[in-house]
């Protein structure tokens, strides 16, 4: 995985969400056993996450398949979940579509997963623009369905394999799903080779080796 935030170049504003940076710090927090499941084409993590469908209801649809492999492990509803090594799910979202369908979508993936307490990771992308209001404001999912919604430069990989870390903790001790919020100012894009190596730094100073 580490080798794709090195691979990772900058892209066209129209052909990449501005969370690849981020998508990727957080995939190096989890566990190898961790299923990655990708609701839209994220191309930062295409070679380990599971894909899901380009149209329909992409988010409940990562929602299901985020149960279906907590079940593979045998671990949703077993004495294991919520101890040392209980597995987490990573689900890389893009960026919410903000129509009627796309509110439907997000509501019920989000409404689920905190209903049932599912150790789900949920990475989205989001912008804002100064002066402006920002067309989807995360923070009030927190407020409807108790969602913890972290924001995060898109560009910081440190913040976000912190951020990470921390959620995937609390995630697998039973306290729920978590939305890390990959927020870019103006829609600019980030600085992969500047991220990956604060990331290589920091790792390497905590003892884990860069994979």
């Amino acid at each position: 995985m580490y080798e794709a935030l090195a691979a990772l170049k900058p892209a066209k504003a129209d052909d990449a969400s501005g969370a690849e940076v981020t998508e990727i710090a957080v995939c190096l927090a989890v566990d190898a056993k961790d299923p990655v499941i990708l609701a839209y084409e994220a191309r930062a993590v295409r070679k380990r996450g599971r894909r899901m469908a380009k149209r329909g209801a992409r988010l409940t649809a990562s929602a299901s398949a985020a149960v279906t492999a907590l079940l593979d492990e045998a671990l949703l509803g077993n004495a294991s979940l919520g101890k040392a090594g209980a597995t987490a799910v990573v689900v890389c979202v893009g960026r919410l579509e903000t129509g009627t369908d796309g509110r439907k979508d997000y509501r019920n993936a989000f409404q689920f997963a905190a209903r049932y307490k599912l150790p789900i990771l949920f990475v989205v992308a989001n912008t804002w623009t100064r002066g402006r209001r920002q067309a989807l404001d995360l923070r009030t999912l927190h407020a409807e369905f108790g969602i913890p919604v972290f924001s995060v430069d898109a560009g910081d990989a440190i913040a976000a394999y912190r951020v990470a870390t921390e959620a995937l903790h609390n995630a697998r001790h039973g306290r729920g799903p978590c939305i890390i919020e990959a927020l870019t100012v103006d829609g600019k894009g980030n600085d992969p080779a500047s991220a990956r190596e604060l990331l290589t730094v920091y790792m390497e100073r905590h003892g884990n080796r860069p994979r």
